[in-house]
């Protein structure tokens, strides 16, 4: 596999079809956290307290050092198609407005699923209809057009999310740029100086993962005046928010440049970035000490850099889309849920990760292993056909199989997008194991672009009477809390994947009405163990890819991550002393 994973990147997103807040009841009202000083000492009874000695602790030298630029890598390659937050849903544009720009709320911490304020100094919710926000008084707009370095108010925040609203009721742009979920604003309003409110038409458990999305991210007013219709082109001076970095453009070798904003309420320690996208991130030049770190999607480069860079600190990153099937059940022959199971525990998930991604990938159930306790562990999916020891799955696969007419179906097409195969042999991997465990040489491959398999999922031809299925990428993890697409595969869908079985839709109406986190993660686990229970409703999750990130020690931050992290480059550092 090559190094630019830019197209399956993208392309998968054509099938698009948590918050670790303290609560007060199920509003979730939010209760801010004050650092306190310690118990006065109280000597024991009959006892004189003696002074203690003064001392005069020695000072430890703070690690984060300012200043230098980090040379960090971009997961994909650069493919603006317009600088406006809320009418772009191409990743690499989070590249650039993910560091120049700020969100109202943000993600603090991908892997607990925390939310933190950015410009937001702290928030309630009094109701489930109901947002209110006091902004932090140090934000500013970075100097550029017609800004001049003023500070952000209420007003601003509020006509971006008013523009939010009407383009989400406006507009009808694909689900992989989320803007519809901005359309649930009924009203927003500025009551008083610096505090935003923001009052909903429904209740929405997910407005504040919405409010820190991937592209929730604050646009000034004069900006937007200023750019809005020539946004698409994408130019340097037309990007100024109230972020971390203030963005250059392209540098000469088509890295990103950076240089620091400090006169803002999240100032960086680094005094800029260079961000490479995948053409330049290589192997070589991590080697060669152009970069801090480097992401590696060919299977060949890890063991190289773990013998050639020594003392580099090697970590897994989890790519940003599961590998999925999907079959409609509302007609033969995917109705029968043993058929099902029978396709499910032919593609043995740990035998698929070894033979397609060489052990580069995970097993994953309906909820994807990044998401911690949201999902199942691998004592719980054992338990279903697919998740055992590959020659226990593949016995039961091939009983099932013939007791439910399996070999009467004839000859049965699977569909590989043309960006997922031949890369990976994927045809001749999965088609040989189905017909290697089920029998028959039923199972063909035939190679489709993405847009035709959406196609054919949106047209119910995965089934409804046809033996065809397809296996590729499938949309984007679009939150560090899976409970919302959940909610969207199993209970607002659009029938693509046939009748949602009563305990599967049940629980789904329940996590969709929930406000508090803990409980929104046992309820995910009781979609994905009813989903599994009934066959796979339609969906087959089958195994979650991941890559080998390495850095210099010198280069420190956040651990990588699927999810938009650039906002937490605010807190890199670099250490010479490393």
């Amino acid at each position: 596999m090559g190094t630019d994973g830019r197209a399956r990147l993208s392309r998968r997103r054509l099938l698009g079809a948590g918050l670790a807040v303290a609560a007060a009841g199920t509003a979730g009202a939010v209760t801010i956290a004050r650092r306190g000083s310690g118990p006065d000492r109280v000597p024991e009874a009959g006892a004189t307290a003696s002074p203690e000695p003064s001392v005069t602790p020695s000072p430890t030298p703070d690690p984060r050092v300012k200043g230098g630029t980090a040379r960090l890598f971009s997961p994909t390659s650069f493919q603006f198609d317009t600088f406006d937050s809320l009418r772009t849903g191409e990743p690499s544009v989070a590249e650039v407005l993910g560091r120049s720009h700020s969100r109202v709320i943000t993600w603090t911490d991908f892997a607990q699923a925390q939310l933190g304020g950015d410009l937001a100094a702290e928030w309630e919710q009094p109701d489930h209809t109901t947002v209110t926000i006091r902004l932090v008084t140090a934000a500013r707009w970075q100097e550029r057009g017609p800004l001049a370095s003023r500070a952000v108010t209420a007003d601003d925040v509020v006509q971006h999310f008013r523009r939010a609203a009407e383009d989400a009721r406006a507009l009808k742009l694909p689900l992989a740029q989320r803007l519809a979920e901005f359309a649930n604003i009924r009203r927003v309003a500025s009551p008083a100086a610096g505090q935003v409110v923001f009052e909903l038409a429904q209740p929405d458990p997910f407005f504040l993962s919405t409010l820190a999305s991937r592209f929730g991210l604050v646009q000034a007013p004069e900006m937007v005046a200023a750019y809005g219709a020539t946004f698409g082109e994408a130019r340097p001076e037309m990007v100024a928010g109230s972020g971390s970095f203030i963005y250059d453009g392209n540098r000469a070798d088509g890295s990103l440049g950076f240089r620091a904003f400090r006169a803002g309420h999240r100032p960086p320690l680094l005094d800029g970035l260079m961000v490479a996208p995948p053409p330049l991130a290589t192997p070589e030049a991590f080697l060669g000490r152009e970069l801090d770190e480097v992401l590696l999607r060919d299977r060949r480069d890890a063991p190289r850099l773990r013998s050639e860079a020594r003392g580099a600190v090697e970590e897994r990153r989890f790519e940003d889309s599961p590998v999925i099937s999907s079959v409609f059940t509302g007609a033969p022959p995917w109705s029968n849920p043993e058929l099902r199971r029978a396709l499910s525990g032919a593609l043995n998930r740990g035998w698929l990760a070894d033979a397609l991604f060489a052990g580069r990938a995970a097993p994953t159930g309906p909820v994807a292993p990044v998401f911690g306790e949201f999902g199942l562990d691998a004592a719980s999916l054992a338990s279903f056909p697919g998740y055992r020891a590959a020659d226990v799955d593949a016995a039961d696969a091939r009983r099932r199989w013939e007791a439910a007419g399996g070999a009467a179906l004839g000859p049965i097409t699977i569909d590989f997008p043309s960006i997922f195969d031949p890369r990976y042999s994927a045809s001749s991997v999965v088609a040989g194991r189905l017909n290697d465990v089920l029998g028959g040489g039923q199972f063909r491959a035939a190679v489709e672009t993405y847009t035709t398999i959406a196609n054919k999922v949106a047209e119910r031809q995965y089934g409804n009477g046809r033996p065809a299925l397809w296996f590729g990428w499938g949309p984007a993890l679009a939150d560090p809390d899976p409970s919302r697409t959940l909610v969207e595969a199993y209970g607002t869908g659009d029938g693509s994947l046939g009748p949602i079985p009563v305990s599967v839709a049940g629980a789904v109406v329940r996590l969709a009405a929930e406000f508090d986190a803990d409980r929104r993660r046992a309820l995910c686990r009781e979609v994905a163990t009813t989903a599994l229970q009934e066959g796979g409703t339609g969906l087959f999750d089958w195994v979650l890819q991941w890559s080998e990130v390495f850095r210099w020690p010198n280069l420190a931050g956040p651990s990588p991550s699927p999810f938009w992290g650039q906002h937490l480059d605010s807190g890199r550092w670099l250490d010479a002393r490393a």
